[in-house]
């Protein structure tokens, strides 16, 4: 087994389960840094994955590291695990089934999240063990039920007023707003390098043209003074 990291009450801080496969920590990456970008100004705002939930004081073995945990009222400090007796109940979870572990994700987990009161509980299914990529449901009288489906196959998480829809081997947030996915890492940073090329050349073209304008000024003052 993997080594497991314990803080000072003796509890684990993760689930020790390895990473499953590139695919999956791309999902996990995407999700995580998608949302922190979109609610970077939200003061209670946290998103963070396989960090350990733990849900029983003086259990270490209550715990379960999902793959999403999101909460808008823990804050984005830094933290080694989430305990429930210090911190909110997270607004949302997220689990990638993997071929080690999706039936647990699939059988066990909902209804101890279910428990917990986790408003939303989704599952995405990257290794086609379900029916549909993107599974999501929410409490509805402390009992969880089936997101609907939108017109054009996505979902609507109310937790985050974004839609997930799948694409490729993994899934992409939508502003419903707007229709506009959120942009993943790299397409982030193209965006950055984009905008800071055409600020450069913007400042190149000023700075052009006011010495031409200081040239000019300057012919009309000596045609003024001959």
């Amino acid at each position: 087994m993997p080594p497991v990291g314990y803080d000072d009450e003796g509890h684990p801080e993760s689930d020790s389960a390895t990473v499953e496969s590139l695919t999956h920590d791309d999902i996990r990456a995407y999700a995580i840094r998608a949302l922190r970008i979109r609610y970077a100004a939200h003061p209670g705002f946290f998103a963070g994955g396989d960090l350990g939930l733990l849900f029983e004081r003086g259990n270490p073995a209550a715990v379960m590291a999902p793959d999403l945990l999101v909460s808008f009222g823990a804050g984005g400090h830094a933290r080694s695990s989430y305990k429930l007796w210090q911190e909110p109940v997270p607004d949302l979870v997220m689990e990638l089934l993997s071929p080690k572990t999706w039936r647990r994700d699939v059988e066990a987990k909902p209804g101890l999240y279910e428990e917990l009161g986790v408003r939303e509980f989704w599952l995405f299914d990257p290794i086609g063990k379900l029916p549909r990529p993107v599974n999501g449901w929410r409490l509805d009288a402390d009992v969880y039920a089936p997101m609907p489906s939108l017109p054009d196959g996505g979902y609507r998480s109310t937790v985050l007023n974004l839609d997930l829809v799948a694409d490729g081997d993994g899934f992409r947030f939508r502003d419903p707003a707007t229709g506009e996915l959120l942009p993943d890492h790299a397409e982030t940073a193209t965006a950055l390098r984009v905008s800071e090329t055409a600020r450069r050349q913007a400042e190149s073209a000023r700075r052009v043209a006011e010495a031409r304008v200081a040239e000019l000024e300057a012919l009309l003052r000596r045609s003024d003074h001959p």
